[in-house]
């Protein structure tokens, strides 16, 4: 599992979004984190790119991306 990138929400004191491929099984993922470092959800894509990954995650830290139940843009 890689770390491939990181988006901030809100200047970072909304929380963050990690973006990981996971090269083994060559798929991709985010954890969301809330200020404190508190991971609150992981979403898995399977079988898209990277960049529609990084796209979701980018979306979400600008408070496009809503998730269900998502208690920091929401």
């Amino acid at each position: 599992m890689a770390l491939i990138s990181t988006y901030w929400a809100g200047d970072g004191d909304k929380g963050r979004a990690e973006v990981h491929k996971n090269i083994e099984e060559h798929s991709s993922f985010i954890r969301y984190y809330d200020n404190t470092n508190t991971l609150f959800f992981t979403e898995e894509f399977p079988n898209k790119s990277i960049h529609y990954v990084e796209d979701a995650a980018e979306n979400w830290a600008l408070g496009i991306k809503k998730l269900e139940g998502d208690l920091l843009l929401g």
